[in-house]
C-alpha cells in the first residue's frame, strides 16, 4: 500500500512539474524551392484564405510587440517561418491541437485546409 501511495505521489508530482502550456517554438522553414505541392488542385492561399482564418483566430496572441504567442501572424512572411517545421502542424491543425489556447480547436475544416495550404508549399497567392 505505501509504496502505490508513493508511486502515485511520483507520478503526480512528475504531471504537476514536467508539463505546462507554454511552448518552444522556433521556426523551421525549408530553402525555397524545396518543396513541392501536393495537392496542385486546390486553390488554398495565404490572401484567398489563410490570412482570414489568422485574423480571426491568431494575432490576438501573435503579433508584432509585447505580444502573448511567439511570432507574428499579422503578415505573410511571419506565420511561413513557423510553417516548415512540425510545431504549426502539432500546434494547429492535428487532431488535439492546443491552439488557439484557452479555446476551443479550430475547426476540422479550417484545420484541413490549413494543412493542405502548407502541404502546397504556403503559397501567398
Amino acid at each position: 500500500m505505501k509504496k502505490r501511495m508513493i508511486l502515485l505521489l511520483i507520478a503526480g508530482g512528475a504531471l504537476i512539474f514536467g508539463c505546462n502550456n507554454e511552448a518552444t517554438e522556433m521556426p523551421d522553414d525549408p530553402g525555397p524551392g524545396d518543396c513541392t505541392p501536393q495537392f496542385p488542385d486546390m486553390d488554398v492561399t495565404y490572401n484567398n484564405y489563410v490570412k482570414g482564418i489568422l485574423d480571426k483566430y491568431c494575432i490576438s496572441c501573435h503579433h508584432t510587440g509585447n505580444s502573448a504567442g511567439p511570432g507574428d501572424f499579422t503578415n505573410y512572411s511571419g506565420v511561413k517561418a513557423y510553417t516548415g517545421g512540425n510545431t504549426f502542424f502539432a500546434r494547429v491543425i492535428q487532431d488535439g491541437a492546443d491552439m488557439p489556447q484557452g479555446n476551443a480547436p479550430l475547426p476540422k475544416a479550417v484545420r484541413d485546409s490549413l494543412d493542405v495550404w502548407i502541404k502546397n508549399c504556403a503559397p501567398l497567392n
